[in-house]
């Protein structure tokens, strides 16, 4: 039994933290920021939310959580950014759970510390409780621009489609 305690501790002790400020995240600091992420992080405790990763599945699906011989030991990310303290960390089996082999975004949460949301949707394709304070929007309606990261330029497209329809009636 002591050697299985040992292990353990040195295992503990080994842990690399992943460099994350729960501070630094807090919507208090702007919009960009979850609060469903913040108060999760937070609720899980500062050693799980400094020890926690993000991972992409073969599904480009988000996870946050740990590895532990190959099972992952946590939740989806958009899970987590949707219901926040209501989303469930569980152990999920290899291959069941997800998958295929988990890569870990490595430098994810330096971006969401830098961009907030953004860093979970580089593209801008995707709405967030809060979206209403992302954009500003030229004077003549015709463009946008992140106010979160700065990075995207977006323009409004405007087209028509002829669209012809058909469907059975009483006689």
């Amino acid at each position: 039994m002591e050697n299985v305690i040992e292990k353990q501790a040195v295992d503990f002790v080994n842990i690399v933290e992943n460099r994350l400020d729960l501070a630094a995240i807090n919507p208090r600091n702007g919009p960009q920021f979850s609060p469903n992420l913040h108060r999760f992080l937070r609720n899980r405790g500062k050693a799980w939310a400094n020890t926690c990763r993000v991972f992409r599945d073969a599904d480009n699906v988000l996870w946050i959580g740990s590895l532990d011989y190959g099972w992952l030991h946590g939740a989806r990310l958009m899970g987590v950014l949707c219901h926040g303290t209501l989303e469930r960390v569980m152990a999920h089996v290899p291959s069941i759970g997800f998958r295929g082999d988990l890569q870990e975004i490595t430098s994810f949460w330096a971006d969401y510390m830098r961009i907030g949301r953004c860093a979970l949707d580089p593209e801008h394709q995707k709405s967030f409780v809060g979206d209403e304070t992302r954009w500003a929007v030229s004077d003549d309606g015709h463009h946008r621009s992140c106010l979160w990261c700065g990075n995207a330029h977006q323009k409004l497209e405007t087209w028509v489609e002829q669209v012809q329809h058909e469907r059975w009636a009483a006689l």
